[in-house]
């Protein structure tokens, strides 16, 4: 097996270079892995959006240099204007390296308050139960590792084992909706709950949980009624409003390979175009096309 691990520099993603590198990953978060035989590679992307941001590319590759594990770097090709800009270009990186070096999984650093800030973003962007339900371990070829491991766990071990890592000048910028979360509303939130991220976490398990079960139902219906791209509105307009949705993402994931940018506002309107009855209608989600139409005077719902 091979992990190409994604290390910004930070101390989460060094603690887990440490880890899988002294192949004592296991032991730290408390369950067993098939990890003590796998090849290794670091890949850094460089978002050049700091001064500091090659001096973090430099301590990277020397930090891969000292494990004897084989590096690679990206950099941004663009100005990046938004969070969710830098996330995608260097998912789009590492993707790239994943497939080029026949890698297995590409190995995160997120970890547990990492989860609590995206279920509150997404929850303030008005997401269905699937952001509600926050990030999970494995999720295709995305392993993520530290999921259900506190931020003050890697803290201490890092500094127990008198760790290197470098501090990103960005993290103090409240211009960044993770930054301002994590720096002014979490802390008040703790005031009316000081175990609020327990319960957020319990919350997103129950979720995942729910959305298993859902996923299930979704692909059991979709081998009965899906033909050819295309369904019939029949079928359809019977289901409960929420397998509708997850027929939608089920659809597009297959089809695109995941869901980024796609949110419950355009799954609605998608679902408003399945309700419309007139035939001939199309709505653009993402990177498909969702059309109603008659084949054989029958109503349906295709997609390409």
């Amino acid at each position: 097996m091979k992990i190409l691990i994604a290390v910004s520099g930070g101390v989460d993603s060094v603690v887990l270079l440490d880890l899988l590198a002294k192949k004592k990953l296991e032991k730290f978060i408390g369950y067993q892995l098939r990890t003590t035989n796998c090849e290794l590679l670091v890949a850094h992307f460089n978002h050049k959006i700091h001064r500091e941001a090659d001096r973090q590319e430099k301590f990277v590759e020397k930090l891969a240099k000292k494990y004897n594990l084989k590096f690679f770097a990206g950099k941004a090709r663009k100005k990046l204007k938004s969070e969710a800009e830098a996330r995608d270009a260097r998912f789009e990186f590492l993707e790239k390296i994943r497939k080029r070096e026949n890698c297995d999984h590409i190995a995160l650093a997120h970890h547990a308050d990492d989860q609590i800030e995206t279920i509150f973003l997404n929850l303030i962007r008005g997401s269905g139960l699937t952001g509600l339900a926050g990030m999970t371990k494995m999720a295709g070829c995305k392993w993520r590792p530290f999921l259900e491991i506190p931020k003050s766990q890697i803290v201490d071990f890092a500094k127990k084992q008198k760790l290197r890592f470098v501090v990103d000048p960005t993290n103090s910028d409240e211009k960044f909706a993770r930054n301002f979360l994590r720096r002014d509303i979490l802390p008040r939130v703790g005031k009316l709950n000081p175990q609020y991220r327990m319960a957020i976490l319990r919350c997103a398990k129950i979720g995942r949980e729910n959305l298993e079960l859902i996923s299930l139902l979704v692909q059991e219906w979709l081998l009965r009624f899906a033909q050819k791209k295309s369904i019939e509105l029949t079928a359809f307009s019977a289901l409960p409003n929420a397998l509708k949705r997850e027929v939608i993402r089920m659809i597009y994931s297959t089809a695109v390979g995941d869901l980024r940018g796609i949110e419950e506002k355009h799954i609605e309107e998608v679902l408003d175009l399945a309700g419309n009855p007139a035939g001939g209608k199309k709505k653009k989600l993402g990177k498909l096309e969702f059309r109603t139409a008659k084949q054989g005077g029958v109503r349906v719902f295709t997609w390409k």
